[in-house]
C-alpha cells in the first residue's frame, strides 16, 4: 500500500491544498498591511502614535502633572499673595498721601479762617478810626483765679500797658504786663477789670466788672457784671452793652456783650445785671491791640 501510486497522489493534493491555504493567508495579510500603510500615507493626521512614543508619554505623564500643578500653584501664589501685598503697599502709600493732602487742606483752611477773623477784627478797629496791632493768643487762663491771656506781641512790637484789646466780635480786655516779645491781657471777666459802659438802647451808664460766676445760657463762658446801674434805669435782658470811653482807657462804642439777667441790689439803690461777652474768651485765637484812642 505504501507503494500505491494512488496514496502518493493524495498526499500531493493535500500538500498543494495546504500550501494554497497558506499562500492565500499570506497574500491576504500582505494586502491588509499594504492597505494600512497606504491609508496612513494618505491620511497622516490619523497616524497612530508609535508604541515607543506611547511608553515615553506614559512615563512622563506623572512628572508633567507635578510640574503643571507646581506652576499653577506659583501663579496663584503670585496673583493672590504677592500681588495683594503689592496692592496693600500701594493702598498704604495712597492713604498716606491722602492724609498728608487732607492735613495740608485743614492747615490752609485754618490759616484762611484765622486771616478772616483777624481781618474782621482789624476792620472793627478801623471803624473806630484806631490803629491796631494784630496778635495771636499763645496761652489763656480764662477759668482761673486771674483771668488772663498771653499774646505773641510785646514791647518791641509797640505794645504798651493798658492798651485796649478787641477780638472778633467785641471787647476782650486791656494789656497788663508787657515783656519784650509778649504781653499779658487782663480779660474783662477778671475781678480786677473794670470798664465804663453804656446800655446801647437807653444810654444807661454802669461799671462793667469781672466775676467768678459762670454763665447759665452759655456753659463755660465767663461773665462780666454791671454794677452801679441806677435803680430807675431802663434795662432788660438782651440789651447790648458798649464801652462809653469815659474812663479814657477804652474807645467809645466797642461792643462788649448782652445782658442776661437783671436783679436789684441789697441796698435798693442800684441794679445788678450779668453780661455775656460777645467774644468767647476761652476759645479766642487772634486779637487786635488798639494802639491809640481817638474820641473825636
Amino acid at each position: 500500500m505504501m507503494g500505491d501510486p494512488r496514496f502518493r497522489g493524495d498526499d500531493i493534493r493535500l500538500m498543494l491544498s495546504f500550501f494554497y491555504k497558506i499562500t492565500r493567508g499570506v497574500l491576504l495579510a500582505a494586502c491588509v498591511i499594504l492597505a494600512v500603510v497606504f491609508t496612513s500615507l494618505a491620511f497622516p493626521n490619523y497616524e497612530r502614535t508609535h508604541w515607543y512614543k506611547q511608553i515615553v508619554a506614559t512615563a512622563l505623564a506623572p512628572p508633567q502633572k507635578v510640574i503643571t500643578y507646581f506652576g499653577r500653584s506659583m501663579s496663584d501664589l503670585w496673583n493672590h499673595y504677592i500681588a495683594l501685598t503689592q496692592a496693600a503697599k500701594e493702598n498704604d502709600r495712597i492713604s498716606k498721601e491722602l492724609k498728608s493732602a487732607n492735613m495740608q487742606l485743614l492747615q490752609m483752611d485754618d490759616v484762611a479762617k484765622e486771616n478772616l477773623r483777624l481781618r474782621e477784627t482789624l476792620n472793627m478797629a478801623q471803624s473806630f478810626k484806631l490803629d491796631g496791632i494784630g496778635a495771636s493768643v499763645i496761652a489763656a487762663n480764662p477759668m482761673g483765679e486771674y483771668k488772663t491771656a498771653t499774646i505773641d506781641r510785646g514791647f518791641k512790637n509797640g505794645i504798651r500797658k493798658n492798651m485796649a484789646v478787641i477780638g472778633a466780635g467785641g471787647l476782650v480786655g486791656r494789656v497788663g504786663q508787657v515783656s519784650n516779645g509778649q504781653a499779658t491781657i487782663l480779660l474783662i471777666s477778671d475781678p480786677n477789670s473794670s470798664v465804663d459802659v453804656f446800655v446801647q438802647r437807653t444810654g444807661a451808664r454802669a461799671l462793667l466788672v469781672g466775676t467768678t460766676v459762670g454763665a447759665d445760657v452759655r456753659p463755660f463762658w465767663s461773665l462780666s457784671r454791671l454794677e452801679y446801674l441806677r435803680h430807675t434805669s431802663d434795662v432788660v435782658e438782651g440789651d447790648v452793652v458798649t464801652t462809653s470811653g469815659l474812663d479814657q482807657l477804652f474807645p467809645r462804642g466797642i461792643p462788649v456783650g448782652t445782658i442776661q439777667k437783671v436783679e436789684g441790689s441789697p441796698s435798693g439803690i442800684f441794679k445788678n445785671a450779668d453780661v455775656v461777652p460777645f467774644v468767647d474768651l476761652s476759645q479766642m485765637k487772634e486779637v487786635v491791640v488798639l494802639s491809640q484812642i481817638d474820641q473825636k
